[in-house]
């Protein structure tokens, strides 16, 4: 039997009818003749909650007793899935958490990175013909502590998991379903990517897209994972290919609207962690630094970053001219502009943030820039 590895977003999970339904298609998945090895979010907003419940008690909580309340939610899901799996009477489902299937990592709390996964649990239930059901989001550092592994860090367990047991595919089951050309929840008009390869996944999951978890794409890359983003019911999605999708025009238009911006001199650049730092502008008098989280001080500006990503190759100079003015005749004034890695990156006051991706996914539709391989 082929191993199909099946990760379930949290809202997919959000309540028992969603349970229920995630269940049927793990069983129809099984009476297809695979071996189904199921990966589970935290239902819901429960790691959200979780979070702003800490944020109550201390807003500096400790990062080891983070991992150890947000690795809750995940579990919650592997055995609430179990049981609706195992109420139906035909297949049995056992659950685990990251820990019981050797999913080991680094030390660093609350965004850590998998290095060894050891699946031996599953290998065995696979051998009973049981289904396993595994936490995701979680696994056990080399000190023997909970750790989790970043938002989104579902993907990574899933994508990690089909390496180790060199499944057949990996499919990510998510709410919207694919890869969409901008956020369909903000952008009516986006239009779905059947086939994606991994430099542009990977470069539109780091632009700030909430679809795939930037490491999660990384992994998938680096092991040559057969990954898809699908829905519930199958009936769209997005493949992820290693097959070089160098075409011209967008592949989408990507808007990340939490982040903040500090002014300072080259000296202070110098003096910030790299991990303080997700994007930095400078030129001969000062600097500009763009983090995720808010700096202390003063002088911090909320902004977001909007970036059109190409299909492997640098986007047209008319692209860049058209989209500026379109901004500009919808009243919005970039902070800064440039291509970056053949990107286009405009930063922006973060109020302006969606109007922003709207206006300039507009404008790449009407002017025919968005495209995918097949158009």
């Amino acid at each position: 039997m082929a191993i199909i590895i099946q990760k379930f977003g949290g809202r997919l999970l959000e309540t028992p009818e969603h349970i229920r339904r995630a269940a049927q298609h793990v069983i129809k998945t099984k009476i297809d003749g695979n071996d189904p090895v199921v990966i589970v979010s935290a239902p819901g907003s429960t790691t959200d909650r979780f979070r702003e419940m800490a944020l109550q008690i201390t807003d500096k909580p400790d990062e080891r007793e983070m991992d150890m309340m947000l690795s809750v939610g995940e579990r919650t899901a592997m055995a609430l899935l179990a049981m609706a799996i195992n109420a139906e009477g035909h297949h049995r489902a056992v659950s685990f958490t990251g820990s019981q299937v050797g999913i080991i990592t680094d030390t660093h709390h609350t965004d850590a990175r998998i290095i060894e996964v050891k699946c031996l649990r599953i290998r065995e239930a696979l051998d009973r013909g049981e289904i396993p059901i595994i936490a995701g989001f979680q696994g056990i550092s080399v000190d023997k502590e909970i750790t989790t592994l970043g938002k989104g860090g579902s993907d990574a367990t899933a994508v990690a998991l089909a390496a180790a047991l060199k499944a057949e595919r990996c499919e990510l089951v998510k709410e919207n379903g694919a890869v969409f050309s901008a956020d369909p929840e903000l952008v009516s008009d986006a239009v779905p990517l059947p086939e994606i390869d991994y430099d542009t996944l990977e470069a539109i999951s780091t632009a700030g897209a909430q679809v795939v978890q930037p490491h999660a794409a990384s992994l998938a890359k680096q092991h040559a994972v057969t990954l898809s983003i699908t829905d519930a019911e199958g009936t769209k999605g997005t493949l992820v290919t290693d097959r070089s999708l160098k075409t011209t025009g967008v592949a989408a238009v990507v808007i990340d609207d939490n982040l903040f911006l500090t002014k300072g001199s080259d000296a202070d650049l110098e003096k910030k962690e790299l991990s303080e730092i997700d994007f930095a502008f400078w030129n001969s008098s000062s600097s500009l630094i763009v983090s995720r989280d808010c700096p202390d001080g003063n002088g911090v500006t909320a902004v977001a970053l909007l970036n059109i990503i190409g299909w492997g190759t640098c986007v047209d100079s008319d692209l860049v001219t058209v989209s500026l003015k379109s901004l500009s005749d919808a009243g919005i004034t970039p902070i800064i502009s440039l291509v970056h890695r053949g990107d286009f990156i405009v930063l922006l006051r973060s109020e302006d943030g969606k109007d922003a991706v709207k206006v300039v996914h507009k404008t790449c539709l009407e002017n025919r820039y968005i495209k995918t391989p097949a158009s």
